[in-house]
């Protein structure tokens, strides 16, 4: 069966109808706009505040909610790197992906009890058009392999009945570029 995957952006529509489960699972994209508000911290302005971390946010937890409450076993929440790492200019970003992360472990210690597990993958931060030289990658991982990562395996599996072990967990997958 397909997971249910949640967003509107690219990176959701990549997932949709691609990742696959034995068992109820739902796959939440952090909608991270990397073209929007890309300002130096101390100029952030209240409205960018809100439209890139406040509205986003609320949007990841009635995702998760919905798909609590849709029945859902294994959810699985897509985030970028940029979170871990920080990004010049990018602090709204980087704060909303390292919230959502923060909010994984919140629920799968919550939604545990009900055999609900729920991880992060992280993704290049290009993925969410962040421009990687902004967003820290610290390897020496050969480049070319950032156009060939394909994380839908590793969302599929932790989507199935064979991933119940491993929750609250954040998996990378961008080719080493962020380590």
């Amino acid at each position: 069966m397909l997971a249910t995957v949640h967003g509107d952006c690219a990176v959701a529509a990549r997932f949709r109808g691609a990742v696959q489960s034995d068992i109820e699972s739902a796959v939440v994209v952090a909608e991270v706009d990397g073209g929007r508000a890309v300002t130096p911290i101390e100029r952030l302005t209240d409205d960018e505040i809100d439209s890139c971390f406040e509205q986003p946010m609320q949007r990841l937890i009635a995702s998760l909610q919905t798909a609590f409450h849709a029945g859902a076993k294994r959810i699985v929440v897509v985030v970028p790197t940029i979170g871990m790492s920080g990004g010049d200019r990018h602090a709204v970003h980087a704060a909303f992906a390292e919230a959502a992360r923060v909010l994984v472990k919140s629920a799968a210690r919550q939604w545990g009890a009900n055999g609900v597990t729920v991880n992060a993958v992280a993704l290049s931060a290009d993925e969410f058009d962040v421009d990687v030289a902004v967003s820290g990658p610290v390897s020496i991982a050969p480049r070319a392999l950032s156009g060939d990562v394909d994380p839908t395996s590793l969302i599929s599996w932790l989507c199935a009945s064979a991933a119940g072990h491993v929750t609250g967990q954040t998996i990378v997958c961008d080719g080493g570029l962020w380590m």
